[in-house]
């Protein structure tokens, strides 16, 4: 074997490239939740937030399905492969209900500080349940990341009522994320990313119907008068942002750690708010292009000094 060869097949290289291809597939990630948000946005003039959660999710488990049927047809075999699926429950279900019940009864700014330490249970939690190590390099970067976070929510991080229910509901629906992340890092060991992901968005649609019969089915009504545009918005919207965004989440996890895939998730909001600027015409002020510099610099900072190490 000739030294280039001998160098390709290193261990720090194979690392190296796993890091890279973790790296890729969570900034995807991001990208395509904070493109789906700039997306739903539109639909939310249209509809409410929870049924346009089911309308989302239906269409997501089609494709995801589909997919799952045509590349990994053997995937699930038995009743015990398809209960990996139960963190569904955690997210998209219990996250995403609570998120939208704590925001009707606290302010965007309690949003914005709250949902921003979402890296930090995860963090925890994995060092707690996965045995991962948190070097002080992590904790900086998270440090940095969240400052950046609130400099990119803008004029959301300052100011507003609260209200202590609904700051509980937020960190209940932060926690329940972390949650996910962590138990489906576990899971994409032994399961494909889509036929997984095909599997928590059905238990996340069924938390999502049992609430809608809950609270009266409001806004069912109002799909049935939807136009096919709005119709077709919602369901591209579910497409990336749940079948392509966990997709490409749950096969990151297969190459980062929890604690690493969390930091990226803070790229979101500076998707969210580039797409904002580009597809509806919204001006990013001078702290968001700061915020945004602060987190890619610190995540560019933390990858690189891994490669090194």
């Amino acid at each position: 074997m000739d030294k280039a060869k001998a160098l390709t097949s290193s261990p720090h290289s194979v690392v190296t490239a796993s890091l890279l291809r973790g790296s890729l597939l969570m900034i995807g990630s991001a990208a395509a939740w904070g493109m789906g948000t700039v997306m739903s946005k539109h639909s939310l003039d249209s509809l409410p937030a929870l049924p346009l959660l089911a309308v989302q999710l239906s269409a997501s488990i089609a494709a995801l399905w589909t997919l799952t049927f045509l590349r990994h047809p053997r995937a699930i075999r038995s009743w015990r492969d398809a209960r990996a699926g139960w963190t569904g429950v955690l997210e998209p279900g219990l996250a995403y209900a609570l998120g939208m019940a704590g925001l009707t009864l606290t302010s965007a700014s309690s949003a914005s500080l709250i949902f921003v330490t979402e890296p930090i249970f995860i963090i925890v939690i994995g060092v707690v349940f996965l045995r991962e190590r948190a070097s002080p390099q992590i904790w900086v970067t998270v440090i940095l990341v969240m400052l950046g976070t609130l400099l990119v929510s803008g004029a959301d991080a300052v100011g507003g009522s609260r209200s202590m229910i609904g700051d509980l509901l937020l960190v209940a629906s932060t926690a329940s994320a972390a949650l996910y992340v962590i138990f489906s890092r576990r899971s994409v060991e032994t399961m494909p990313p889509l036929p997984l992901a095909a599997l928590q968005q059905s238990v996340g649609l069924g938390v999502a119907l049992v609430l809608l019969v809950i609270i009266g089915g409001q806004g069912i009504t109002a799909l049935g008068q939807l136009p096919p545009g709005t119709w077709g918005l919602a369901m591209m919207t579910g497409v990336v942002q749940y079948a392509l965004a966990f997709s490409l989440y749950l096969s990151a996890l297969r190459h980062v750690e929890a604690s690493q895939a969390a930091l990226f998730l803070t790229l979101i909001p500076v998707f969210g708010v580039g797409g904002a600027a580009v597809f509806l015409g919204e001006q990013m002020t001078t702290s968001q292009f700061i915020g945004a510099g602060l987190i890619i610099g610190a995540l560019l900072r933390l990858n690189i000094g891994q490669e090194r190490a």
